[in-house]
């Protein structure tokens, strides 16, 4: 009686035992494929460490197309790894060749992704100093517009937000190196030459206080100067336009006295100076023609503070003396 009854209980403590050991198998079977996974890297998953035995012999694949010239067949390859395997080393390599591929045939703003998707993804590969120099030729060759951008060698004109956004990446995959700001003294002269003052103002500043220990800063403090002294020329507002050009030229003198700018800035302050008291002189001649001797004497005044010698000087003081003015 005793027997009959453990009987059930020893066999359910095997089905248990079997049970076990069909899980510890299947685990075992999916483990085998494990490494053909996409591999899911650190925080920000930035950093490529994985190996795939799946993802190395499609590069192997990518390889042999790309040996025997048949590049097209070597970049449907390439792609798929990156799609199946983003994160092994695999995908790192079939990045760079990728990428060497469309430079060669001259499609670089394709290569420049290329390029970008290594950095990004791959900073522990060897060739990610090659890609970060390569990237920063291309987007430069694009801000010159000399860039081409197909395996023909023709050359079309690239959007400013185009170039903006390949300088911006050059500058961020970088921040610290002296390419960044070149890269973002560079985004202001785009927009300074598309004749987007506010654009290429924004973008000076932010070179100016992000990078105000680069050789581009005192340059780019002076082209905002400059750009201000422009819009005071042609727009409504002149008189705050130029009151922060020539904030901008002081600011310059304050913090580079010896750069070869300091020189310009001095000659555009003088200038400033020089129109401000011929504006207010004109502004009182108005204002005397009309009639209006108060406001008359206010400007005619105006110019004998700003100025303590000169023809504009002694006409002011002469104007003051005809209307009554002490």
């Amino acid at each position: 009686m005793r027997i009959d009854a453990a009987l059930p209980i020893s066999l359910a403590r095997l089905s248990v035992s079997a049970g076990l050991s069909l899980g510890l198998a299947l685990l075992s079977s999916c483990g085998s494929d494990s490494d053909d996974l996409p591999l899911v890297s650190g925080a920000g998953g930035t950093t490529a460490t994985g190996t795939s035995p799946a993802a190395a012999s499609l590069l192997a694949q990518g390889r042999a197309y790309q040996n025997a010239g048949n590049t097209r067949k070597a970049l449907s390859t390439y792609k798929q790894i990156n799609k199946e395997y983003p994160y092994s080393v695999s995908a790192g390599e079939a990045s760079f060749s990728e990428a060497q591929i469309l430079d060669k045939e001259g499609d670089l703003f394709k290569a420049f992704e290329s390029y970008q998707v290594l950095i990004s993804r791959h900073q522990a590969s060897p060739h990610y100093a090659t890609a970060i120099q390569r990237q920063e030729a291309v987007a430069h060759a694009a801000a010159n517009g000399v860039i081409k951008n197909n395996f023909l060698g023709m050359k079309t004109r690239i959007s400013p937000d185009k170039v903006e956004k390949m300088l911006g990446q050059v500058r961020d995959n970088a921040p610290q190196a002296a390419s960044a700001s070149k890269a973002q003294y560079t985004i202001g002269r785009v927009w300074q030459k598309e004749g987007n003052a506010d654009k290429a103002i924004a973008a000076y500043r932010r070179m100016a206080t992000d990078y105000s220990s680069s050789p581009y800063a005192p340059e780019a403090l002076y082209q905002t100067g400059e750009i201000l002294v422009i819009k005071a020329e042609r727009g409504n507002q002149n008189k705050a336009n130029v009151n922060s050009a020539r904030d901008i030229y002081n600011d310059l003198l304050q913090r580079y006295p010896s750069h070869s700018r300091a020189a310009d800035a001095r000659r555009r302050l003088a200038l400033l100076g020089g129109q401000d008291i011929q504006r207010s002189f004109d502004v009182a001649e108005f204002y005397r023609g009309k009639g209006q001797t108060q406001s008359a004497l206010f400007y005619y005044r105006e110019v004998t503070s700003k100025t303590k010698s000169g023809a504009l000087y002694n006409k002011a003081k002469q104007r003051i003396a005809e209307l009554g003015g002490q």
